[in-house]
């Protein structure tokens, strides 16, 4: 496997450890996954993964057979020290999340900062990643933006962030659950006004779908979107005197 050039404190005690790789999955389509990412998940001795049953879905798509242990929000404290001492014994693991690059609000930042406090080497396989992908596909200005992360918790207290938010003049990127995006929507027209906005629903997938509009229009729609669909969201940022807070219309 390939190591990096610094050596870490298990190489200097004379045993060699094993790497750490980060691994970008497909956000849909399972033939985005790159042919570096294959040949590493092909060698690894174990996959730490988000959800097993959909990357068993995805490995065996491409006729790959690997070891699959669970790392999620909920695991990730008491996960993390046993994956170090796998890493110590020279193991080789790959860390992925469900879809895109893992650590992009997603646990594996601390098994990432465990591996690095103790110099093991850790290395990133670039994949697709739905930020970008949203970023690219929206036809605004993204020379520069914000990514807010999951739109979780209460219609109150997204309102909150967004307001400190609202005469942010970069382009804005949410990922809401599916089934709360007429509501997302609902709050971003109070906090924010009636933005240009681009709706990404199972973006790269057989299904995907586009929505362009401004907010009022979008939410004009009887039916947005399935509530199993993967949506991403992105707000035109805030223009002086224009879009600007409750004030544009």
């Amino acid at each position: 496997m390939p190591e990096e050039q610094s050596q870490g404190m298990s190489a200097r005690s004379g045993q060699p450890s094993g790497t750490l790789f980060l691994v970008g999955l497909p956000i849909g389509h399972p033939d985005d996954l790159t042919v570096r990412a294959l040949t590493i998940l092909r060698r690894v001795d174990l996959v730490a993964t988000k959800n097993p049953r959909s990357t068993q879905v995805l490995l065996s798509h491409h006729g790959i057979h690997a070891s699959l242990t669970t790392y999620d929000r909920n695991n990730a404290a008491e996960k993390t020290p046993i994956l170090i001492d796998r890493l110590r014994q020279g193991r080789h693991i790959a860390l992925i999340s469900d879809c895109g690059m893992p650590a992009l609000y997603d646990p594996g930042r601390l098994l990432i900062a465990a591996a690095t406090r103790i110099h093991f080497p850790v290395e990133v396989i670039p994949g697709p990643s739905i930020v970008t992908a949203a970023a690219t596909l929206c036809g605004m200005d993204t020379n520069a933006f914000v990514f807010e992360g999951r739109c979780t918790g209460s219609p109150r207290g997204l309102a909150r962030r967004l307001q400190s938010i609202q005469f942010e003049p970069r382009t804005l990127i949410l990922l809401p659950p599916a089934r709360s995006l007429r509501q997302t929507l609902r709050v971003i027209l109070r906090t924010l006004g009636n933005r240009r906005v681009v709706v990404g629903l199972d973006l790269t997938q057989s299904g995907q779908n586009v929505l362009r509009g401004r907010v009022r229009s979008l939410l004009a729609r009887e039916a947005l979107l399935n509530e199993e669909s993967l949506a991403v969201l992105i707000v035109e940022g805030a223009r002086a005197g224009k879009h600007a807070g409750r004030k544009a219309t």
